[in-house]
């Protein structure tokens, strides 16, 4: 049996059989490499000084965990979006201070209400996204 296709030519039943099991395998492999959108790895403790958050520098400290235990050895940007469209995001790293325990300093340059977005890559490199609400920062 064959195909006749506008632009391509003929193509054979046999030629498409052939190719039919590479297409099934990209798929499947494409499928089975993404990433889990679940983690158990959460962020505790959130605390934003000063209190209440105005327009300016503030210092976010928090603890990772895994199933209750400390995670070390993470990299974690901050990313304060706020919660209405216009807005350019600010950015900030967050340092380790003890086992499981990270501090990260971000510059509010408007009041409002903002989002924080804790991204974190693991020791084994796993990527993973933790949200901080902060609502009512104050004007100066």
């Amino acid at each position: 049996m064959k195909f006749n296709f506008r632009r391509g030519g003929q193509v054979s039943l046999a030629r498409v059989l052939q190719i039919l099991p590479i297409c099934f395998s990209i798929a499947i492999l494409a499928v089975s490499c993404t990433r889990s959108a679940s983690s158990s790895v959460a962020l505790k403790e959130a605390m934003i000084s000063p209190q209440p958050p105005r327009v300016g520098p503030i210092m976010v400290s928090f603890r990772l965990e895994d199933a209750s235990k400390a995670v070390t050895g993470a990299h974690v940007t901050l990313e304060g979006d706020m919660t209405h469209a216009g807005m350019a995001p600010v950015f900030g790293d967050a340092k380790e201070t003890a086992p499981g325990q990270y501090q990260g300093q971000l510059t509010l340059n408007m009041g409002g209400d903002w989002v924080l977005l804790a991204h974190i890559t693991l020791a084994n490199g796993k990527k993973v996204e933790n949200q901080i609400d902060v609502s009512g920062v104050k004007s100066k």
